[in-house]
């Protein structure tokens, strides 16, 4: 009789694997598909009076600066620069979030990696395993 009850829980073992491996082939796949919407991921944005427009990737990175012609006689040098920067840091903040909610499809909410992009703060990403060393960085 405990021949057949271990073939049993054998059986719902294997079972079980099978069902965990497809589960881990789903999300394997899927990141391929989040690694190439990451690769072709931009995002655009103007200033307030439209005559500076630029692009950034998935990393923050800038692609793409348009200036309109008009823009050289509105603003001084220095402060085309000025704006230019701050229409920059407002596309970086965009592509975070934006990154922040494709990688929240894979990965959870507490994670290191999500805490890590919506922070910033790499601190974040040993968290766990600070508390199970019991390690305290010094302040």
């Amino acid at each position: 009789m405990a021949r057949s009850s271990d073939r049993e829980a054998n059986w719902e073992l294997k079972d079980r694997f099978a069902n965990v491996y497809d589960q881990y082939s789903r999300l394997r796949s899927g990141m391929a598909g989040l690694q190439a919407r990451l690769t072709s991921f931009q995002v655009t944005e103007k200033s307030s009076n439209g005559l500076v427009k630029v692009t950034v990737n998935a990393r923050g990175q800038l692609v793409n600066v348009e200036l309109h012609t008009s823009s050289f006689r509105e603003y001084s040098a220095q402060a085309l620069g000025e704006e230019i920067t701050k229409v920059v840091a407002k596309a970086t903040a965009a592509a975070n979030k934006g990154v922040t909610e494709m990688m929240s499809e894979f990965m959870p909410e507490d994670s290191s990696a999500m805490k890590f992009l919506k922070s910033g703060d790499l601190g974040s990403v040993m968290d766990r395993h600070d508390d199970v060393m019991n390690y305290r960085p010094e302040a």
